[in-house]
């Protein structure tokens, strides 16, 4: 990620936009979307946040500007999830076409977020900034009338206060989705999720405040033979309390529960990876390789600042003694050649002369290949975390696609979200891809047990790595 972008309750005005602590927020005055906890930290953020927050602004002294963007919403309770989804997704389209038309170039990242993740009730829809604009409106544009009284702001449910709803009634409606077990999420209710999302946010914003950097967690220990990752053998509760019961850089108990998510956001990258490779080869024929190469496509600062998870590909294939992973992304930093690097190893890998090395390449894939001529060497997986390719950088992914068709590399794409990975499925697919049963589109049981709720709706959550969009070779 280029931008950094502030933690949850952040980009929903809960906390402070830019420090994030909780506490006594004041919403800026010009947009009304983010909040402070004091004028020094507005002060500090002001230079980042003007530009968006005086086109939001727009939208709160001009009542005539939202006409265009801000339909009369029903005042009984939408029911159907799927409605509630394309209600949101216009919204937010024709919110952010309002945004770049105003500022003359494309929104940012932060910005995008900050107008995606607006709260907006569970059973209609409407924004803090939807009602305000009703009660605003209402003398000069008759098909904003109401019936009864108006809201002034969304409710946040007293439990979690991470989901919301515009009033006592619709709550009552909203009630029954936002309480019901997930059949996908282990049992757990959305409240029950956004519970654990807060803790885990604290406990991360603590990590930050003491060590300044976030949780990245590899298990102190080497496997002596390869154990299979296929779905139905075993899971991340199972794998990550035999190596946390190992060590005490972690608490006991249910207070592990969030140490545990977090260690599952990095540790998903090298598990995805060691996954993929069984799924490719038959019985542990993928794990017995002497040297193993892997390419990370569209690479970012994100892969490589916890590159040292990928050792766990060592800690658990005992028989390859040399590992190569290449970094290649046109975001990562610039370099005129492919930089090779002997990354610092584990005491026991070390001591049997075992190695791991990062090279970064500054390039799309299929300009790498191109500038390595013959002296490409094909590697045994290519694997493109969240790549979000049918939407970002979409031409240059279908360039990398095809090539990696062409040659036939073992290759396989990740996605965030239901959402995303049907998408990204039918890109590969039209770009000549035989998509592999196994990976995708499908769940990945290796996907990080971090969840974020979805921007852009009200119902569901997102994590890295959590679907495959499809593997090929």
């Amino acid at each position: 990620m280029s931008q950094s972008v502030p933690p949850l309750r952040a980009r929903i005005g809960l906390a402070c936009y830019n420090c994030s602590k909780e506490g006594k927020i004041s919403k800026c005055t010009g947009c009304r979307r983010v909040g402070y906890c004091s004028p020094e930290c507005q002060k500090t953020n002001w230079k980042q946040h003007k530009p968006i927050c005086k086109v939001l602004g727009v939208l709160e002294t001009d009542i005539r500007a939202p006409h265009a963007l801000v339909r009369p919403l029903p005042e009984e309770p939408i029911r159907d999830p799927e409605v509630l989804q394309s209600e949101i997704k216009e919204q937010a389209f024709w919110m952010i076409r309002f945004c770049e038309y105003q500022l003359c170039r494309d929104v940012t990242l932060e910005e995008r977020n900050l107008i995606m993740w607006e709260p907006r009730c569970m059973a209609c829809t409407r924004t803090d900034a939807i009602m305000r604009v009703e009660v605003a409106s209402a003398a000069e544009f008759p098909w904003f009338q109401k019936q009864g009284p108006t809201p002034e702001r969304l409710t946040p449910c007293k439990r979690c206060g991470l989901s919301f709803c515009c009033s006592p009634a619709h709550w009552d409606i909203a009630r029954a989705l936002h309480e019901a077990p997930g059949a996908g999420n282990n049992g757990l209710s959305q409240c029950d999720i956004n519970c654990g999302i807060r803790t885990d946010t604290k406990v991360a914003e603590v990590l930050v405040s003491a060590v300044g950097d976030e949780f990245h967690w590899l298990p102190e220990r080497t496997r002596e033979e390869w154990t299979s990752l296929a779905e139905g053998t075993t899971s991340w509760e199972a794998e990550l309390a035999q190596d946390m019961e190992r060590t005490d850089e972690v608490p006991m108990g249910r207070a592990r529960d969030p140490w545990a998510r977090a260690a599952s956001e990095s540790l998903t990258m090298p598990m995805t990876i060691l996954y993929a490779l069984e799924q490719f080869n038959e019985g542990d024929a993928g794990t017995r390789k002497e040297k193993l190469i892997v390419h990370v496509l569209g690479a970012d600062a994100k892969e490589l600042m916890k590159g040292v998870v990928f050792e766990e590909i060592l800690h658990r294939l005992p028989q390859v003694k040399d590992l190569e992973i290449l970094f290649c992304g046109p975001e990562l930093p610039v370099q005129r050649t492919p930089s090779s690097v002997q990354m610092k190893t584990c005491p026991d890998c070390t001591a049997q002369g075992r190695k791991r090395v990062h090279v970064v390449a500054c390039n799309t894939y299929h300009g790498y290949i191109q500038t390595q001529g013959s002296q490409f060497i094909p590697p045994d997986l290519c694997i493109a975390f969240n790549s979000g390719a049918y939407e970002e950088w979409t031409d240059e992914w279908c360039a990398t696609i095809k090539v990696l068709v062409e040659r036939k590399i073992p290759s396989v794409f990740t996605a965030f979200s239901r959402e995303e990975v049907h998408s990204d499925a039918h890109l590969l697919q039209r770009m000549g891809a035989t998509l592999h049963p196994m990976l995708g589109p499908t769940k990945n049981p290796w996907g990080s047990m971090k969840l974020t709720p979805e921007p852009r709706n009200v119902y569901g959550f997102f994590a890295d790595n959590a679907w495959f969009a499809g593997g090929f070779r």
